[in-house]
């Protein structure tokens, strides 16, 4: 049976060894068994890194046509 492991963003600088290697920089990620993971969160230290967001593709859509001129304006 593993360990599960989490992706998480490091969001303060750190000092000495993380999980046996050298902390990461500010805005590295790196995959952490979800223990640890979940101890820096609750610290604020870390935020999770959404899998979605890593194979997520960018959809170009083509500009909407222009709609008519709309209702006439109400006189007075």
């Amino acid at each position: 049976m593993g360990v599960e492991a989490m992706k998480v963003r490091i969001l303060i600088n750190g000092s000495g060894l993380l999980d046996g290697e050298r902390y990461p920089n500010v805005g590295d990620v790196v995959e952490l068994p979800s223990g640890l993971a979940v101890s820096l969160l609750n610290d604020r230290r870390a935020e999770v890194v959404a899998e979605a967001a890593e194979t997520r593709e960018t959809r170009v859509t083509a500009t909407p046509e222009k709609r008519g001129p709309g209702r006439p304006r109400k006189a007075d």
